[in-house]
């Protein structure tokens, strides 16, 4: 549905407009106390003639003009006739404030259903029920029901809530400057897909912000991540909402180990969105970006403080988060210890001294040398701004600031305090204007910066995501020989394998493998094998196999009274080394999503995995494979063998490719083990459940 009309209206009537308190009346002198657009403003309200000295019509219908949007601060039983007398001026856009809808239960389900099915009719887009409105500062349109501060906020962040209250706190943080700022409500007929998708497009909007709580347009959500991606528009997400999928019992390891909280994430890395964890660090996050006037192209940094407590205080912020310290070059090094009275030191983090941080020539000269150094991409002034002291250091370093960002080919300059104050509204501006993000205090900022960082030096690479058409209900288990049979055909490589039905069949197909062999019990019906004693590794001769086709077939019988059990696999033992995890696990909204990690019998315990959706190129898989906290194990820990590490790269790579062509077929896929050794990797087991349809 368009949206044109909702967001960007010609036109706009308020229904239920007053001067009283509650939503007509906060609505009615938002917008007369913060829109430039008075001309088409028309105020409806059945009892009254006036309004704030404007005419009221007692109608909709009264009104000589064609609408775009009506803003309803008028009760729930009223939305539905007022939607129809709308669409008789031609409106395209409704903000909905009154609530009683799918946020009460059943019975207001039922009514959100009816809301939709008349705005779908009526070609409304809604925005709400339940909701709190909108700003859009680039067209001076408040559709906003929340009384709050008078200050300007324009700017260049659009911000999508499905909290009123979280736009709210949003609007009073004084860093922020919004292109648009919408609280989606329960989003009926116009969801959190719509709104992202449209700030994408948005020429005026440079970062996108959002709270978001669940996802119902899957593959529109990729889409529109894959087009912020291809314009290096960053969008900063806040996610709630986490589904209990993930607690589902599953019947292998990966589809417990990867359910749709981690499958979102997965999303959300694949295509570069920031993921914050709270309010304070989504607004930083969105802040910093918007303020800075071009992206650091690296993640070496210097932290310049003025005194050595400082120093050693940042240099543990930025080993606990990750942040690169820069190195400087010797000429440098040379030049800032020209600088430095006799006490000083040149290090990074730099301890400046007051010689340097009074004086505002010096620090500029400092400031530049920084720069000009090809081993530095951003750097981060160090020093708490206070509400009302103005003192020596603020000002010189300020100013110094100022100086240098006019200047050309400077590098970012980011500022973060020590402690937390209310800004000094001055010295913020001066910031600002200067394209250096004022920044939260120590933890925050060092996350913000990582974020930053992060997202700047993404190398995007697009994969089109394998998003299925058609979801079966149903599903069933492969046996294991028809689970690597699946792969084999699919162009994965696996081991040779045989199944015999009798001790005889299992005799004569080993004179075929050789030995020694690994025997285990081939059944659809079994598939933790171990666990009922369906497993014998090992087995040097003919008469060690007979023995073991014996003892597995009446273990499993025993154990597994009723199972249909046809023989055994027989399969040659396999070179020990590395045990890692490679899975497929079918997500129903974002298709297959690929898991590798450390496996045998630890998968569960460390659970050591990452995730991607499918299909992978070599160097995506590549690096899941150098994310885990077990890589490693695979690259020679204390003297152990360097595993083929790229073979593995390349299972995982055939594996996706296999799972994107299947991706209407296949549901879960667990192997595990995969050996990994200095010669190869090799595929010990497997588990394949298909979809019936």
């Amino acid at each position: 549905m368009n949206i044109t009309k909702l967001i960007k209206p010609r036109t706009i009537a308020i229904v239920g407009a007053s001067e009283n308190a509650g939503f007509g009346g906060d609505t009615t002198r938002n917008y007369l106390k913060f829109s430039d657009n008075l001309d088409k403003l028309y105020l409806v309200n059945p009892k009254r003639d006036e309004i704030y000295g404007r005419k009221a019509y007692r109608s909709l219908l009264d009104i000589n003009d064609d609408i775009d949007l009506v803003i309803l601060c008028t009760p729930q039983k009223t939305i539905v006739p007022l939607l129809r007398d709308a669409a008789q001026k031609n409106c395209g856009g409704a903000v909905v404030f009154a609530s009683g809808y799918s946020e009460v239960g059943a019975e207001g389900q039922v009514r959100q259903q009816e809301l939709i099915e008349e705005a779908n009719k009526l070609g409304i887009a809604i925005m709400g029920p339940n909701c709190a409105g909108f700003a859009n500062y680039i067209s001076g349109v408040f559709a906003f029901a929340f009384p709050f501060e008078d200050r300007d906020r324009k700017g260049n962040i659009g911000f999508i809530s499905q909290s009123g209250q979280i736009v709210l706190s949003g609007l009073d943080s004084p860093n922020m400057g919004f292109s648009y700022a919408i609280s989606s409500g329960n989003s009926c007929n116009v969801k959190i897909e719509d709104y992202l998708d449209f700030l994408v497009d948005d020429e005026d909007t440079t970062v996108i912000a959002a709270y978001m709580e669940g996802v119902t347009k899957p593959a529109q959500l990729i889409e529109t991540f894959r087009k912020a991606a291809k314009k290096k528009k960053p969008i900063v997400i806040l996610k709630t909402g986490k589904s209990n999928k993930s607690q589902q019992i599953a019947a292998s390891h990966t589809g417990s180990l990867s359910g749709s909280d981690k499958v979102i994430r997965a999303m959300f890395k694949r295509y570069g969105v920031i993921e914050v964890g709270d309010l304070e660090e989504l607004m930083g996050t969105a802040a910093a970006l918007s303020w800075l006037d071009e992206l650091p192209q690296g993640k070496r940094t210097v932290f310049m403080n003025v005194s050595g407590g400082e120093a050693g205080v940042t240099a543990d912020l930025a080993e606990e988060y990750g942040l690169e310290l820069a190195e400087y070059k010797v000429e440098t090094k040379e030049y800032l210890k020209s600088l430095l009275p006799e006490y000083g030191s040149v290090n990074n983090p730099f301890d400046m001294t007051a010689g340097i941080g009074y004086n505002t020539s010096v620090l500029c000269e400092a400031i530049r040398a920084i720069s000009k150094d090809e081993n530095v991409d951003a750097i981060c002034m160090n020093y708490t701004i206070t509400p009302e002291i103005w003192d020596d250091t603020i000002t010189h370093m300020v100013e110094a600031v100022q100086i240098v960002r006019a200047e050309e080919n400077m590098k970012p300059i980011f500022w973060m305090p020590f402690v937390e104050h209310t800004r000094h509204l001055e010295s913020a501006n001066i910031l600002c204007r200067a394209g250096v993000p004022l920044l939260p205090t120590g933890h925050y900022a060092c996350k913000i910066m990582k974020h930053v960082f992060d997202f700047s030096t993404l190398d995007f690479e697009d994969m089109v995501a394998a998003i299925p058409v058609k979801k079966y209900p149903v599903s069933s288990a492969m046996s294991e020989y028809d689970s690597l049979c699946y792969l084999k055909e699919n162009g994965v490589e696996v081991p040779p394998m045989a199944v015999a039905a009798t001790e005889e069949e299992a005799v004569e197909k080993a004179k075929e493998l050789g030995y020694p062999l690994s025997v285990k019990i081939n059944s659809v019906d079994i598939l933790h094998k171990s666990d009922v004693g369906g497993v014998k590794l090992n087995i040097k001769d003919d008469d060690g196999l007979r023995t073991a086709f014996t003892e597995i077939i009446a273990s499993c019988s025993k154990n597994v009274p009723g199972a249909k059990l046809e023989g055994v696999l027989l399969k040659p033992m396999l070179d020990a080394g590395a045990e890692m995890i490679i899975g497929v696990n079918n997500d129903e909204d974002f298709g297959p999503m690929i898991m590798v990690g450390m496996g045998g019998v630890f998968v569960e315990l460390f659970e050591d995995i990452q995730l991607a959706p499918a299909p992978l190129s070599h160097d995506q898989a590549m690096t899941m494979i150098k994310e885990l906290k077990a890589y490693p194990l695979l690259n020679g820990y204390r003297g152990k063998p360097v595993c083929k590490v790229d073979d593995l790269g390349k299972l995982l790579v055939d594996i996706s490719e296999m799972a994107a062509n299947g991706k209407e077929y296949l549901k879960e896929l667990d192997i595990n083990p995969v050996f990994v050794t200095e010669n190869g990797v090799s595929i010990a087991d497997g588990l394949l459940i298909a979809y019936e349809g």
